[in-house]
């Protein structure tokens, strides 16, 4: 026959307390005010990257403000030695405030085409694939990544691969026609 287990011996279980327990409504306040520290360290830190990006852009619209007044004095006379300063100005600017200035214009449509619209294409011999003729506007990648603006971009295309032949089949006749002018 087993003995019961004695009701006064601790098991793995359980265990002597080293001192007395926090009451509830002191676990209460203890939760409580460590949530709202953690709040206050959210609204500190937001109000920290807030100010980040108003100097950011604080000095974007002074350094486009200075470029647009260059503007004002920029007679026809003197454009061809003011507009590439100020397009220099204006491009460092940008670049300060943590935007990428997305110009395509002579690259493969593949590379492009996640941020760019096609506005129109045409065909163009000679070409293996799509190739970004012009691009019409461009686009604005912000420092964190999001598109602020999609490029809007002109194609050139290959030509049709029935047209190529065609005109390979013209080609051919015309060497031939001059081969046989030649030889006569």
């Amino acid at each position: 026959m087993t003995q019961p287990a004695d009701p006064m011996r601790i098991d793995e279980q359980e265990r002597l307390l080293a001192a007395r327990p926090e009451p509830p409504q002191g676990v209460v306040w203890r939760l409580l005010r460590e949530r709202a520290q953690a709040a206050d360290a959210a609204v500190a830190d937001t109000h920290r990257q807030v100010g980040e990006h108003k100097n950011v852009f604080e000095h974007f619209a002074r350094d486009v403000a200075n470029a647009l007044h260059g503007l004002h004095g920029v007679t026809p006379a003197n454009a061809a030695d003011a507009l590439p300063s100020l397009t220099a100005k204006l491009a460092k600017a940008l670049e300060g405030s943590g935007a990428r200035f997305l110009d395509p214009a002579g690259e493969p449509y593949e590379d492009v085409e996640m941020w760019a619209d096609v506005v129109g294409s045409e065909q163009q011999a000679g070409l293996e694939r799509a190739v970004v003729a012009e691009t019409l506007q461009p686009g604005l990648l912000m420092a964190d990544g999001k598109l602020a603006q999609r490029a809007r971009v002109y194609l050139a295309v290959p030509e049709r691969q029935d047209e190529r032949q065609d005109l390979q089949g013209e080609r051919t006749e015309q060497e031939e026609q001059e081969r046989e002018g030649e030889q006569e």
